[in-house]
């Protein structure tokens, strides 16, 4: 250990002035100020400590920079065949969803489960393109993650969505945007094609019939944009009833604007902490008051509000380097995320008319 501490402390001297050294929850750390440029001293101190297989952190404390050292962490392989069998049940539990749509008993006969294939195909690719997205980006990113976890469930959408696995920690604050805004424009933008191929399938229903009730669905500024592109003019009393690919493409940006929530380590929580780092939390307990409140629109949201506060809280971890700053580009990206958010979110999804 004390060879390792002088190794380190010889590396850190050549591009920093140190003024103090120590055990920081049971971490080396150093303390001090660069005497070069700031993303000259970061990368060399990262290189030099990969060859000592540790990963630095990096924060900072006023003008002060406080760096540790962690171990390189070991990853082990992941066992492709539960995502595989995941993959199988829920283009399954989608084929029956997507035929229960159209009013068909998926199971009598077993063939019946192929009427639902337009649905399942689109929500899979959906889904799947947006943890893909995350994927890529991880590996982008030199950050080790998991292929997609479906979520199979026996409902009128065939699934709880999809997700993946970060398995080792996320580099800058440039890692963290990238990897969280890739899953949800990449979701948005096969939710839009699939909107367009659904609307243009899709039909004019009427809606009055008598006392009973009809539940339909609620629109964000962009699905009442394409609706009107497609349908001008509505007769009172109908409405569109979507084909099932629209439908997938509804759901699509459902998702996409839940998950852009600038909340905890939602996707949009990591764009929020990337930045906005010190008004993160801030702005998620801002999100959740305002989820709460249009809860009296649509009562559904007290469940998303419970699904924050049990999982996903309000904190977010800072990422290994939490000092550089974040490219322009990156900048773009985050802030057409939530522009994406504000044109996909739905405030009331399902009426009763």
């Amino acid at each position: 250990m004390e060879n390792l501490h002088r190794e380190i402390e010889h590396v850190l001297n050549e591009v920093m002035e140190i003024k103090s050294s120590g055990m920081e929850h049971f971490r080396l750390s150093w303390t001090g100020e660069f005497k070069v440029d700031k993303r000259k001293a970061i990368t060399f101190i990262k290189k030099r400590a990969a060859s000592l297989d540790l990963l630095p952190v990096f924060t900072a404390k006023g003008k002060e920079v406080i760096i540790a050292f962690v171990p390189e962490i070991e990853v082990g392989k992941s066992k492709n065949w539960i995502n595989i069998l995941l993959l199988i049940i829920t283009f399954f539990t989608t084929l029956a969803a997507g035929a229960m749509q159209k009013g068909i008993n998926p199971l009598s006969p077993i063939s019946n489960l192929l009427k639902g294939m337009p649905f399942s195909i689109a929500i899979m690719l959906i889904l799947g393109g947006h943890e893909l997205g995350h994927y890529f980006a991880a590996r982008k990113n030199n950050v080790a993650a998991t292929f997609p976890y479906f979520i199979p469930a026996p409902h009128l959408i065939g699934t709880f969505g999809a997700v993946i696995m970060m398995k080792s920690p996320i580099k800058d604050r440039d890692s963290l945007i990238e990897i969280g805004a890739a899953g949800p424009i990449v979701g948005f933008v096969l939710s839009t094609i699939a909107l367009f191929i659904g609307l243009s399938l899709s039909t004019i229903v009427s809606v009055q019939n008598g006392g009973i009730l009809h539940i339909l669905l609620g629109e964000s500024i962009l699905t009442k944009s394409l609706t009107k592109l497609y349908f001008p003019s509505l007769p009172r009393g109908n409405e569109v009833l979507l084909h099932p690919v629209a439908f997938a493409g509804w759901i699509g940006y459902f998702i996409t604007a839940i998950n852009l929530l600038p909340i905890g380590q939602l996707d949009g929580g990591h764009i929020a902490y990337a930045l906005f780092e010190k008004k993160h939390r801030f702005i998620g307990y801002l999100t959740f008051i305002a989820l709460l409140e249009i809860s009296l629109i649509w009562f559904g949201w007290i469940f998303w509000g419970l699904l924050i506060l049990i999982v996903v809280r309000f904190r977010h971890p800072p990422p290994l380097d939490n000092i550089s700053e974040i490219t322009l580009r990156n900048r773009i990206i985050g802030y057409i995320s939530f522009i994406i958010f504000t044109i996909t979110f739905i405030p009331n999804p399902f009426q009763m008319v």
